[in-house]
């Protein structure tokens, strides 16, 4: 079993019976002891506007892969290798599925989802799917 890090896509392993075994929630804080470690997790895709943090046993937790072919058309913005952003839609993901890590960054929230966009010039460019940025 891979080690859950702070900023991954999760999953409980084993679902209770009355819990959705594809809900994913991303790793808000990993809190290393001797005798449980344990995780803060924010469920994904709640409809709330405040979805609950909750701390669980990190023994519980399995990182998910999570499907990036719906990126496919979708205007994006992407962080290229000299650091500079482009905006464009997304004509080729890297990988299909993808253990999604996710990272505060000073321009938004990093991903290390590679895509190649099309820029209004017609242009392509390679880069990380880049989050929430200002």
């Amino acid at each position: 079993m891979k080690a859950v890090k702070e900023g991954q896509i999760v999953k409980f392993h084993t679902p209770l019976a009355h819990e959705n075994p594809n809900q994913l929630y991303v790793v808000l804080e990993v809190i290393e002891d001797q005798e449980s470690s344990r995780a803060e997790i924010q469920a994904l895709n709640t409809g709330l506007p405040f979805p609950p943090i909750n701390k669980v046993k990190l023994s519980d937790l399995e990182v998910a892969e999570v499907g990036t072919g719906d990126l496919m058309g979708h205007k994006v913005t992407i962080n290229k290798s000299d650091d500079s952003l482009v905006e464009g839609r997304v004509i080729k993901v890297n990988e299909q599925k993808i253990e999604l890590n996710l990272s505060s960054g000073a321009k938004g929230v990093e991903t290390n989802v590679w895509l190649t966009v099309v820029d209004n010039k017609g242009v392509e460019h390679l880069g990380t799917l880049l989050i929430n940025q200002d």
